[in-house]
């Protein structure tokens, strides 16, 4: 039996990869953890936090092309795939970002105000705020998966991140399903679990929405070549 391709082989390696690219997740998203850990969470502190999420959009999307790479491959240099990911999707993914974070940061400080004024109005609206919040951030994820695999125009990737939000219902609703359940533990254990763990919910992200990936490469991107400007009509 050749021991490479064991289930204990491949199960190691699998761990090892997810582990590196945690790490340079992390490391890559510094600015971020040191606000949270240092700033007091108030909106005072609102365009501090505003700047120190700008680079975690392509930390992320590195992170999600990493591992689409892995679950396609089992054979992968993690720290070459990110760095060169990251490098390569800098600023298209930056592009998509910061209107994202835009919205979420108008949405966040609007809660924030409904919370400190409580009336029913107020707290209808709150509740609205957030399933929109929580509906952004799975928008904003197809987003990034899309901008970190292809070339489209901007406007294309939203309407791309729409289209599959609401038509892949099955995915949608696993993708949710995964944020719902990391958000969870965080509550009964702690915050900062995020930071050993962040690898390992992007993956499962990643392995729910690959057919998603696949799709877009069969219906919207010319010859498979994934080099595209435009979506096709």
């Amino acid at each position: 039996m050749d021991y490479n391709q064991g289930g204990f082989y491949r199960f190691s390696n699998y761990v090892y990869w997810l582990l590196i690219l945690n790490f340079l997740f992390v490391i890559t998203n510094i600015l971020l953890f040191a606000a949270f850990i240092l700033l007091i969470p108030s909106i005072s502190n609102a365009i501090l936090y505003y700047i120190a999420i700008i680079p975690s959009g392509p930390a992320f999307a590195a992170l999600l092309h990493s591992l689409s790479v892995l679950a396609r491959n089992n054979e992968v240099a993690p720290v070459e795939e990110f760095f060169k990911a990251y490098k390569t999707n800098f600023w298209d993914v930056l592009k998509v970002w910061l209107p994202i974070i835009t919205g979420f940061f108008i949405l966040i400080i609007d809660i924030q105000y409904f919370n400190q004024n409580p009336t029913v109005l107020y707290q209808i609206l709150n509740g609205i705020f957030l399933v929109i919040l929580f509906v952004m951030v799975i928008f904003a994820f197809y987003a990034l998966v899309i901008t970190t695999h292809y070339k489209f125009r901007l406007r294309d990737i939203y309407r791309l991140s729409l289209y599959y939000f609401f038509t892949w219902i099955k995915r949608t609703t696993g993708n949710m399903g995964i944020l719902f359940l990391t958000i969870v533990l965080m509550f009964f254990t702690s915050d900062f679990i995020i930071l050993f763990i962040s690898s390992l919910v992007a993956w499962l992200l990643i392995l729910n929405t690959k057919p998603i990936i696949q799709d877009i490469k069969t219906s919207f991107v010319k010859d498979g070549s994934g080099q595209d400007d435009s979506i096709h009509n």
